[in-house]
Parts: C-alpha cells; structure tokens; sequence
C-alpha cells in the first residue's frame, strides 16, 4: 500500500516537473519565435514596401504647410499614387488657401525626379471631414515636374491642380 502511494505521489511530482519544463520551453521557444517573424515582417518587408511602393518619393516630406489639413495615408495602385488627407474645415476658399503651399509640398516630397516620372502618371489627393469627402484633385506628374524644373510658377500649379478639384459638401 504505502508502495502505491510512493510511486503516484512519485508519478504526480514527475509529471508536474515536466508539464513544468515543457511549459518553460515552449514559452521561451514561442517568444523567440514570434519576435523572429515580427522583426523580419515589419522590419524587412515594411521598409521595402514602403520605399518601393513609390519611387522617388519621400513620404516623411510630404507634409502640407497647414494647421487646418494633415496627410492620412499615401497608396501606390500602379501608375498612381492616392492620397488621403483629413482637414478640419469644408470651406472651399479656406481649403485652396491652405493649399497655397502644395507646389512646395510636392517639391520636397519627390527626391528622385526622373524614378517618380518613370514609375507615377497621376496623384490624386482626397480631402476629408470626418470620413466625409470635401475635396478630390489631382496632380499629373508633368505638372509637378515642370514646376520642380521651374518651367511653372507656384501660383500657376496650384491654380493648374485647383481646377482639377471637385468639392462636394
């Protein structure tokens, strides 16, 4: 009898000592093993996503000279780029005042003018109000370039892309 209890109190301790050990392992086994993924993923694969997706673009300097428009997400879909801004005001004439410094957004933002030009026809800007649309215009990639080359005024490309706009309210 006392054999009997020996060996399950026995059998019991072995078996907590393992469960012990193979639960160690396996939490140190599956954190290393998810930092290893996360680190290739997100440090890897992010980048390069993020540079290849639009040659030529610098997308920390793409920032509007405004307090009333801030840019939300930039996408690559083939020859286009879309990007996406939410702004605090719906009026028309505040918006194209705040806009008064694209050319010089535009300007900054494209780093390798002849990768944008190769890869880029067209940039379309999407201009939000909690979720609503108030504005969408767009920017051919010639526009931006001849400005960049100085072959057109600031005011002449930002009226050149004004008149692309369509505003709904």
């Amino acid at each position: 009898m006392e054999r009997r209890k020996i060996l399950l109190g026995s059998g019991a301790a072995l078996a907590t000592v393992l469960a012990g050990c193979s639960s160690d392992e396996t939490g140190s086994d599956s954190e290393s093993n998810d930092d290893e993924p996360l680190d290739d993923d997100n440090g890897e694969n992010g980048d390069d996503t993020d540079e290849s997706d639009v040659p030529g673009l610098d997308r920390d300097k793409l920032e509007l000279d405004s307090e009333k428009i801030s840019i939300k997400d930039v996408n690559k879909d083939g020859d286009e780029v879309d990007i996406v801004a939410t702004t605090t005001t719906t009026d028309p004439e505040m918006l194209a005042s705040e806009l008064q410094s694209l050319g010089e957004t535009i300007s900054a933002a494209i780093t390798d003018p002849e990768a944008f030009k190769a890869e880029i026809n067209s940039v379309t800007w999407v201009l939000e109000n909690d979720g609503a649309m108030v504005m969408s215009f767009y920017i051919d990639v010639q526009w931006a370039i001849a400005y960049i080359n100085g072959e057109m005024s600031e005011d002449e490309f930002v009226q050149t892309v004004l008149d692309t706009a369509d505003e709904t309210q």
